[in-house]
């Protein structure tokens, strides 16, 4: 996903600078995820697994299921950033360590 189209200045005169705000408070949850690609469901499954956590046990935290968690480990599903925030309370770390590319994240 390219965020460029979010970020581009309007031409109407009576804009200010809340226009960049305002297009970004319309993307959508999905859309926000899809920035890190696969990378939430590996720094997910690295913090779980530093964490000494099953998938279960992350469930249960967050009140979820254990087939969710599996599920965004595995990419086939993603979770609202409500439960991205809730996982990164969980791991005490920011959302953008979730969500973040990195090859080696704590």
């Amino acid at each position: 996903m390219n965020f460029s189209r979010y970020f581009k200045k309007k031409n109407d005169s009576k804009v200010k600078n809340f226009s960049k705000l305002e297009i970004f408070e319309k993307v959508s949850d999905e859309e926000l995820i899809e920035v890190s690609g696969r990378n939430f469901s590996s720094n997910l499954r690295q913090k779980r697994v530093i964490a000494g956590l099953t998938q279960k046990e992350l469930g249960k935290l967050i009140y979820s299921s254990k087939q969710a968690v599996c599920n965004w480990e595995h990419g086939r599903r993603e979770p609202s950033l409500e439960l991205v925030q809730e996982m990164a309370n969980v791991f005490k770390c920011s959302i953008d360590d979730l969500l973040k590319d990195s090859e080696n994240i704590n």
